[in-house]
């Protein structure tokens, strides 16, 4: 199969958005670093994806909105609690199970079906109430939302390896 110039070019975007989405940056601003040379794909440090111009309130503080890398972060130290390893398997099917439904933004909506978070809740409700948007008087608590999502994934699938694998088959987790 030859692939061709148009196959390259909506490889390349998907790429974009998907990197945006890990960094938590948006789609225009890394095309704008990657345009000028600037993108370069081993940075970790957290960009703001401008939810809410600052940090949100946080379970402890400690989770920045907007911060992909910091979500992560946080998430990693939760994987033991379950019993899966966060350097293997489980890890990297969370991280692409995540990735693929909000690239890690605590802010992220499916407009067409409402699901809301890092983990896609549907409805939001099912999370703790700092978890739900502002908007429903919430204050889409990073770590809240996390923590149902891991709770969420043990509950239904036994580990992210099982989730991922679900998605992959049927495009919802």
């Amino acid at each position: 199969m030859a692939i061709t110039g148009a196959g390259v070019a909506y490889s390349v975007i998907g790429g974009l958005v998907l990197f945006s989405g890990i960094r938590g940056s948006s789609l225009s601003g890394t095309v704008k670093s990657a345009l000028a040379g600037n993108l370069n794909v081993t940075d970790t440090e957290p960009v703001s994806s401008g939810n809410s111009g600052g940090t949100a309130a946080t379970g402890s503080g400690a989770v920045a909105s907007g911060s992909a890398a910091a979500a992560q972060a946080y998430a990693k130290s939760q994987m033991s609690r379950y019993g899966w390893d966060s350097d293997g398997a489980d890890w990297s099917d969370l991280v692409s199970l995540w990735n693929q439904e909000s690239g890690w933004s605590n802010t992220a909506q499916n407009p067409s079906s409402g699901a809301y978070g890092i983990p896609q809740a549907l409805p939001y409700t099912k999370m703790p109430k700092a978890a739900w948007p502002p908007s429903a008087g919430g204050t889409s608590d990073t770590e809240s939302q996390i923590d149902w999502g891991l709770e969420y994934i043990q509950d239904t699938y036994g580990s992210p390896q099982m989730a991922w694998a679900h998605e992959q088959a049927n495009d919802w987790y």
